[in-house]
């Protein structure tokens, strides 16, 4: 993947940047997908659901990328 491999050019300072910035964006996932639609009053259970499951995915995958992002840098 050229986006990783690049990273792999950064200053462990910027990794660590970069991994709290995609924290960041996991944050957001989770509140817009997962607690914003609780007081949006969806049309129906399942768009409800689908909106939450999305989220949820979402939330993983950056929070994914953003330990492994860490993972090897002693902070």
């Amino acid at each position: 993947m050229i986006v990783y491999n690049n990273m792999e050019k950064l200053n462990p300072s910027q990794l660590k940047a970069f991994s709290e910035f995609m924290n960041m964006i996991a944050a957001a996932w989770f509140t817009s997908g997962v607690i914003a639609p609780l007081f949006a009053h969806p049309n129906s259970f399942i768009e409800l659901l689908s909106y939450i499951v999305v989220g949820l995915l979402m939330t993983w995958a950056t929070m994914f990328l953003s330990l492994s992002l860490v993972k090897e840098i002693q902070l």
